[in-house]
């Protein structure tokens, strides 16, 4: 049985691939690698994030504050997400719709937006981008996103 999703995520300072992969994945996850403990935690609290973290003395803080947290072991991003998977629910999720740097959720892009962004060939080969707000970097249905939904499923998710 699942836990209840809280659907927005921290991930602390060791676990920014994973990071990168939850977004990827649709899920609201912030990371900074250069937030002290304290700041995690009030972070956390104001923002009503759940805490995903390797580090046992973070997770008994969290725990004691009343944080919501989840504990993964491996230091491996991959077997984090197997890990996480068996908590919460992962599948269900809007897959690539967030900026895999920025965190931002994702707009369509114009054709003038990604004139000068995007190479020519991938412009007369795909119909749809996508641009992330903040950082302006656009986004595509590549074989990069095959690969990706392709290594998500591998793992079950």
């Amino acid at each position: 049985m699942f836990l209840m999703v809280v659907g927005m995520f921290f991930a602390d300072r060791m676990l920014g691939k994973l990071a990168k992969k939850l977004r990827l994945l649709g899920f609201d996850t912030a990371y900074a690698s250069d937030m002290d403990e304290e700041e995690i935690l009030e972070f956390c609290k104001e923002t009503n994030r759940a805490l995903i973290t390797r580090d046992k003395g973070l997770l008994r803080k969290a725990v004691e504050r009343g944080v919501r947290c989840y504990y993964v072991s491996s230091d491996d991003w991959r077997e984090q997400l197997v890990e996480l998977s068996k908590k919460i629910d992962l599948k269900n999720s809007k897959r690539m719709s967030r900026c895999s740097l920025c965190n931002v959720e994702l707009v369509k892009a114009s054709e003038d937006e990604i004139k000068m962004k995007v190479p020519l060939y991938v412009q007369q080969t795909h119909n749809e981008f996508y641009s992330c707000p903040a950082c302006g970097r656009v986004y595509w249905a590549g074989s990069h996103v095959e690969h990706a939904e392709a290594l998500f499923r591998r793992l079950g998710l």
